[in-house]
């Protein structure tokens, strides 16, 4: 006989895709199953003198802004993108010292370790809206991280409330604005970017690349020289009409006509594009195999218990926007507009942008451990989801260094697999894996009983964070999984699960409520003020805030000790406003001018994310 599992009253219009399932269902996965899940004294070995959850890690976040009362203003009356960051730039000077960034003047490095970037194409500059990007410090606990993460938070939402303008600003933690435009978190980890014969095949392309890397620097310095010329007459011609003597940089490109413009970033492109295509063979087949291998599964089936919830036009809920918007699995991130799963922009940034300032600085990608980063994340205002997503991938690291990989299972059809699992908030979709066809809360539960028992095999004194992680790991999995058995038990949820916690806020408002009302629930839910849905929830359950208000002060001034951030922290305090000029990258700066310039090291091994 086959069963079908079904949900009642299927909201917004959303179609429920009956689903065939074994004899007799169950929406848990089988204690059978999951005695086969849990390897049987896994044999660990440790590559590093280091406790479990304590390798560099470090989150990337876009913020949106936008004017809250807009009234009866027109789009040409809002503020341009580039006015708010500058505005909320200027209110982040007056809280820390910062610290410009050596390879973008516009992004600033901060007193707290993290860094802030302005996220908009040059074109769109003039436009209203824009995406201000804060990166916390790179930092080697899930707790430390949670706590900078909340910290940068605070200061966005601070700094956005301070900017001098005559507009009502309000900033968005989300992954997608109410035109679909598509945002968000990523995510960085150190990590074996391959080992054995793998480690000399990723070496030898390395220095292939860096062969391509000298060629392209060559053949690019005419083209360059023709910029910098059109950007010269670009500025004698704004001189004459312009009484200022001084004009900004940027200005001064917008001067050059499109066409040049963009014949010059034409012709560039595809000077670099041969390289580009190596970079994508080498993260596609050579870079973090073992990781992409069983991490995609976990990755796919984590927005099921991380995801943020989205409203979508059709008036269709998803688990993420961000999962929905994916479509390769490992890719450059930027190049030609993809969104991968596993994302290597800052290697195309490497090899490409970085080439005709620090040529040299390639040989890091020589190193063993290099940075992962994954674009498959959403930006939680959960503390326990936030954490969760941190901690979980940071343990599975440790365990596929340590070649704990029994049982974990590996979806097949990735891409698809995903679209399936985001768009089913039932939570009654099965995709194929090595192990038959899974749930996602029965994939999830097979990472988590492995995790569990490679931190039981390991030494007491090597585990680290790993018995917190596992814990809540499995009290976030436990609140999905209820209201996966009961449609009505959702009170273990809210306020942990961002997804379900906006669903029932959604469903508060009533079956005849139309799309606007329900987006605007959607989109408030992640805006970072007091009168903000999610902050107006929590104030009813504060219990379920995990980060320590007095940690989060002091990690909105200082990264912690233990981080390689914390020299780059220290030094930006010295020179912000002393008469010596510091620039900074995350894994140095360079402080004076002409002959008293020096490059300043932050750690020895420089491998933050």
């Amino acid at each position: 006989m086959r069963w079908f599992r079904f949900r009642p009253r299927p909201p917004f219009g959303q179609v429920i895709r009956l689903t065939p399932a074994s004899d007799p269902p169950d929406p848990t996965l089988p204690e059978k199953a999951a005695a086969a899940v849990r390897p049987q004294s896994p044999k660990v070995r440790f590559p590093r003198n280091q406790p479990l959850v304590s390798r560099l890690v470090g989150l990337e976040t876009e913020y949106a802004t936008l004017v809250a009362d807009r009234q009866d203003l027109d789009q040409e009356d809002l503020p341009p993108s580039q006015l708010v960051y500058s505005q909320i730039c200027e209110a982040i000077r007056r809280d820390q010292p910062t610290v410009s960034g050596l390879f973008d003047s516009a992004q600033m490095f901060l007193a707290s370790g993290g860094a802030v970037t302005f996220e908009s194409h040059p074109s769109m500059h003039a436009l209203p809206g824009g995406l201000v990007e804060i990166a916390t410090p790179e930092v080697q606990s899930p707790d430390d991280l949670l706590a900078c993460q909340r910290s940068i938070d605070a200061l966005a939402s601070d700094a956005t409330a301070d900017s001098e303008t005559s507009f009502d600003l309000r900033i968005l933690k989300n992954s997608s604005d109410a035109l679909g435009h598509i945002y968000g978190c990523h995510e960085n980890y150190e990590a074996e970017v391959a080992r054995g014969i793998g480690l000399f095949i990723y070496r030898c392309f390395v220095m292939i690349l860096w062969a391509m890397q000298v060629v392209s620097l060559v053949i690019s310095l005419p083209l360059m020289a023709m910029t910098f010329a059109a950007i010269g007459v670009g500025r004698m011609l704004g001189k004459r009409d312009d009484t200022e003597s001084d004009q900004d940089p940027q200005d001064a490109f917008d001067s050059v006509p499109t066409w040049i413009a963009a014949g010059l970033i034409g012709s560039l492109r595809i000077v670099h594009f041969p390289t580009v295509l190596m970079l994508r063979f080498v993260a596609r087949h050579v870079a973090f195999r073992v990781q992409r291998r069983y991490l995609t599964s976990m990755l796919i089936s984590r927005v099921a218990l991380c995801g943020t919830g989205n409203l979508d036009p059709d008036g269709l809920y998803q688990l993420s926007a961000k999962a929905m918007a994916i479509d390769t699995v490992a890719d450059m991130g930027g190049f030609r507009g993809e969104r991968p799963i596993f994302v290597y922009g800052h290697w195309l940034g490497q090899y490409c942008a970085k080439s005709f300032l620090s040529l040299a600085s390639t040989r890091q990608m020589l190193r063993r451990r290099q940075r992962l980063q994954i674009g498959l994340s959403d930006s939680n205002m959960s503390d326990l989801a936030e954490y969760v997503k941190v901690g979980s991938v940071s343990l599975v690291l440790d365990m596929l260094e340590a070649g704990a990989t029994t049982g974990l299972p590996e979806v097949k059809r990735p891409l698809d697999s995903l679209k399936r699992i985001a768009s089913d908030w039932n939570l009654v979709s099965r995709v194929p894996t090595s192990r038959g066809d899974m749930s996602a809360l029965e994939i999830q539960k097979s990472f988590l009983l492995a995790a569990e028992s490679f931190v039981e095999s390991t030494p007491a004194n090597m585990r680290g964070e790993s018995k917190m992680v596992i814990y809540r790991w499995r009290e976030l999995l436990e609140s999905v999984t209820a209201f996966r058995k009961e449609f009505s038990d959702v009170d273990m949820a809210l306020g942990r699960v961002d997804w379900l916690t906006k669903r029932w806020l959604i469903d508060q408002l009533g079956d005849d409520a139309e799309w606007i009302a329900r987006k605007k629930v959607d989109l408030r839910y992640h805006e970072l003020s007091e009168d903000g849905y999610h902050a107006q929830f929590m104030k009813t359950r504060p219990e379920l805030r995990l980060a320590d208000e007095e940690n989060i002060a002091r990690r909105r001034r200082s990264p912690p000790p233990s981080s390689p951030a914390a020299r780059r922290g220290w030094l930006i305090r010295e020179f912000a406003n002393s008469d010596e000029l510091m620039q900074s990258e995350w894994a140095y700066a360079v402080i004076g001018r002409g002959r008293r310039k020096r490059r300043v090291e932050f750690a020895e091994t420089g491998k933050g994310p």
